[in-house]
């Protein structure tokens, strides 16, 4: 299980590296645009949205085309998304395009284009995690792998960005992002082995108010929800905060997000292959961690005590991730398996739709409203969890005669 489980998450570290190498200079380059914070926000949310709309999509094709076709049409067209929104951002610095056309062109290659593509890697990469493991222990193991992938895409991601912008020129990060999905593409071409074969199936439709998943998908969107409302913010905040110019707050922001990130990753491969813990004691224990570490974000004054906030945050995260994505998972059958992959990643993507117009619009209220907002959030999700929130059991397969 673990070969075949590591080259697919190598596919959604690496996009989610390239994609996060972005997030700490745009928010301060979108002011160097001329956005507002909202209209960096819209963006976000259409790229959430497209995710949204495509993920049970790409779900379903990777039952039917194969999880490598699917994995390297995901990342042939995140590559030409950030091409896109690479030119524009030397366009847009350059003074070549009006602010309203240079909106459309990042609305559209950024938003749009990386958006529908990217939906396709995390939903082919559960799908094939579910496909190559049986049991609730290995699933759980399996599924903290890919959520240590992606942790580790948080911590790689923006420290090569901070890294890359120590050059001075904001470009540098943005044409970098794209050489890494051509190289991670080659890997998957060459390197990502077939499941195993097993009986013939047909794919199932699940819906997402399914008795037996949607009290997970609720905490999953919930929990992604607080965690967008804070990396879709967090530039604006240390910039804000601290006083920082335009390049230092990229790489503030960086080492802030880098804390999180780490923790994430340090939680999954370290804390949860070793307690064993069952899926909804993962989720509470996240629950709980993720709630402290946005009131520390929200009181934050200083980059030491924001960082530690955003650490605490990830923590969290780290225990919660791998709970709330295997539980789904344990709980369909082998036929659902592809339905509930995309109705996991349409509930993760949905919540990176709504955090960036959420934390964005209640920022200029007020930056602390954001992070209050968030641990209200999170407090209820922790009581949902306790009191709401029936344990996972594998599901029994149907019989043959």
């Amino acid at each position: 299980m673990r070969r075949p489980v590591l080259v697919v998450c190598l596919a959604v570290s690496g996009l989610m590296a390239g994609q996060q190498m972005l997030n700490p200079i745009l928010p301060p380059l979108a002011r160097e645009f001329g956005f507002s914070e909202f209209a960096l926000g819209s963006v976000w949310a259409v790229g959430g949205a497209g995710v949204v709309l495509v993920s049970p999509f790409w779900g379903r094709r990777s039952a039917t085309w194969g999880h490598r076709p699917v994995l390297l049409v995901s990342l042939g067209g995140a590559m030409a998304g950030l091409l896109a929104f690479a030119v524009f951002a030397q366009l847009g610095l350059s003074g070549a395009l009006a602010v309203p056309v240079l909106f459309t062109g990042v609305l559209l290659a950024r938003g749009v284009l990386f958006g529908l593509a990217w939906a396709a890697t995390p939903v082919t990469a559960q799908s094939y995690i579910a496909d190559v493991t049986d049991g609730p222990a290995e699933r759980v193991r399996g599924m903290a792998m890919f959520g240590a992938a992606q942790g580790l895409a948080l911590a790689v991601g923006p420290a090569l960005g901070g890294l890359l912008s120590l050059t001075g020129n904001l470009l540098v990060p943005i044409y970098a992002a794209p050489v890494i999905l051509a190289v991670i593409a080659a890997v998957i071409a060459f390197a990502l082995p077939k499941p195993p074969k097993r009986t013939a199936v047909v794919t199932a439709e699940v819906s997402p108010f399914d008795r037996r998943l949607w009290p997970f998908l609720a905490i999953g969107l919930g929990l992604y929800l607080a965690l967008a409302i804070v990396l879709m913010t967090v530039g604006f905040l240390v910039q804000d905060r601290l006083g920082l110019a335009t390049a230092e707050t990229g790489r503030v922001t960086s080492l802030v997000m880098l804390a999180g990130a780490g923790m994430i990753t340090l939680v999954q491969i370290v804390a949860v292959p070793r307690l064993n813990w069952a899926p909804l004691r993962l989720i509470r224990v996240g629950a709980v961690v993720m709630t402290g570490g946005m009131l520390v974000v929200a009181a934050g004054t200083s980059g030491v005590l924001l960082g530690a906030g955003v650490a605490v945050l990830g923590a969290g995260m780290g225990f919660a991730t791998p709970g709330f994505m295997s539980a789904p998972t344990l709980l369909a059958t082998r036929e659902e398996q592809g339905a509930v992959a995309g109705l996991m990643g349409s509930s993760s993507a949905l919540a990176f739709m709504g955090g960036p117009l959420v934390g964005t619009g209640l920022y200029e209220i007020s930056p602390v409203v954001p992070y209050v907002a968030g641990a209200v959030l999170l407090a209820g999700l922790t009581a949902f969890a306790f009191t709401g929130v029936p344990g996972a059991e594998p599901a029994k397969e149907p019989v043959a005669p």
